[in-house]
């Protein structure tokens, strides 16, 4: 069920936003104006090479929340109880939607050992181990000999009885060397055609060399014994994820959870301008006894990450159609845990409060702000100016604001992206950037 959550669980979505037409002004937020030009001027030094509308909205949307990070940063207004319950809104969701879900799942059965051997032996899934032999360039002469004798060395230490896992520890270099070597649990279809076309035939307990866009994989094909609680795992999840579906498509239909004709137009139209969440009094999701309107749904679209959030802006109907879904299929999901006795304790509470005040402390002090959640008032701008001449030069790392911050200060102060402006910062910071030099072998 947490699955449902989308805050967590946003899907690949479809490009392309529609533009309002103010073209000098790139964004608004907390009475503080963007223009075009000053987006440019960051945008055209973005180290990605040809600056793309996303680059522009991107550092657009990360200069609104840290300008209005920057304004709330001036008074105690960032750690009051009323906002810290709001900006942890997620998190207590999310805690409360977790403990119902482990009880409804303790309480199902659970997968047959016989479930685990069909899956062993039939040709649906593979478990391997790897060791990995990179190979950046695959056009390298050089390289791939000394990849080759790399692996022929590692086949005759094996052929000489030594130890995968131990091998895999010592010499592969991917992030599977830690756990043996053992790779996740593999479909059909799921790997490059090159690699499943080599590794699947592989017997239990032989090992075979499999060439792919990253290197060279040493594989070997672990026993049964050896993948059993692995393979155990992995028929639970699949039939706990199962009966979550099927649990879901019950409650949405018992409660005739309905997506309104009204819900996407809505929601464009506050993608265009969020103070319209005040006014448009219609539900864009209904079921028995409850209701979502644009003033419900609008905050846990402006908690996305901004990538997810820019995602969703420029999505098709559909897909916001079923976004607008999901959020009610989470409500009535938290309506069903809260009513079972399913939340959060004190020390969950006060573990989520100690953790947002770090992360709170953490955005600040990209701010300039020392061991305080207080900034000098009348400095945002300024401070936010150099954040980002630093994040666009890769001298700072991005962090996004902690759980639902952003969502909490943009509905507080406001904010709008103009589309247009946005475009035409793009175009100025075309003419500006400077081309990525050749790299040569």
């Amino acid at each position: 069920m947490i699955r449902t959550a989308p805050f967590l669980l946003l899907s690949v979505l479809a490009a392309c936003g529609g533009p309002d037409g103010r073209a000098d002004v790139a964004a608004e937020a907390g009475g503080e104006s963007l223009s075009p030009d000053g987006l440019a001027t960051w945008v055209a030094r973005v180290p990605s090479g040809q600056p793309t509308t996303r680059d522009a909205e991107f550092v657009a949307i990360v200069w609104v929340d840290y300008t209005l990070l920057a304004a709330a940063g001036g008074s105690t207004g960032l750690t009051d109880s009323t906002t810290v319950t709001a900006a942890l809104l997620p998190d207590l969701s999310l805690l409360t939607l977790r403990q119902w879900h482990d009880s409804l799942v303790a309480r199902r059965p659970r997968v047959a050992a016989g479930v685990v051997d069909s899956l062993y032996a039939g040709n649906d899934v593979r478990i391997f181990q790897q060791i990995l032999i990179p190979l950046k360039d695959q056009q390298d002469v050089r390289a791939i000999a000394a990849a080759r004798a790399q692996v022929d060395s590692l086949l005759a230490q094996l052929r000489n009885g030594a130890d995968f896992a131990q091998l895999a520890r010592a010499r592969s270099q991917d992030s599977t060397s830690r756990a043996g070597g053992f790779l996740p649990v593999m479909r059909r279809g799921m790997p490059p055609p090159q690699f499943e076309r080599a590794a699947w035939p592989i017997k239990p307990g032989a090992i075979g060399v499999v060439p792919s866009p990253s290197g060279i994989h040493v594989l070997r094909r672990p026993g049964l014994a050896d993948v059993r609680d692995r393979l155990l795992g992995y028929a639970q999840s699949l039939a706990t994820a199962k009966a979550d579906s099927l649990h879901l498509d019950s409650l949405t239909t018992a409660r005739h959870l309905t997506v309104t004709e009204k819900a996407v137009p809505a929601l464009r139209a506050w993608f265009e301008d969020p103070a319209s969440r005040r006014t448009t009094p219609d539900p864009l999701v209904t079921w028995d006894s409850g209701k979502l309107g644009l003033t419900e749904l609008a905050p846990w679209i402006d908690l996305l990450a901004p990538r997810a959030y820019l995602d969703l802006r420029g999505a098709s109907d559909l897909t916001l159609e079923r976004f607008a879904k999901e959020l009610g299929q989470q409500h009535l999901l938290l309506e069903e845990a809260r009513t079972a006795g399913a939340g959060f304790t004190p020390a969950d509470r006060a573990a989520l409060d100690s953790g947002y005040l770090r992360s709170l402390r953490e955005s600040l002090s990209l701010l300039g702000a020392s061991d305080s959640t207080i900034l000098p008032k009348g400095e945002g701008p300024t401070r936010v100016a150099a954040l980002l001449d630093g994040f666009v030069a890769d001298k700072i790392r991005w962090r996004p604001l902690p759980s639902a911050l952003a969502a909490v200060l943009r509905e507080r102060s406001g904010y709008r992206l103009h589309q247009a402006g946005i475009e035409a910062a793009v175009k100025a910071a075309r003419g500006r950037a400077t081309p990525k030099p050749a790299t040569g072998k």
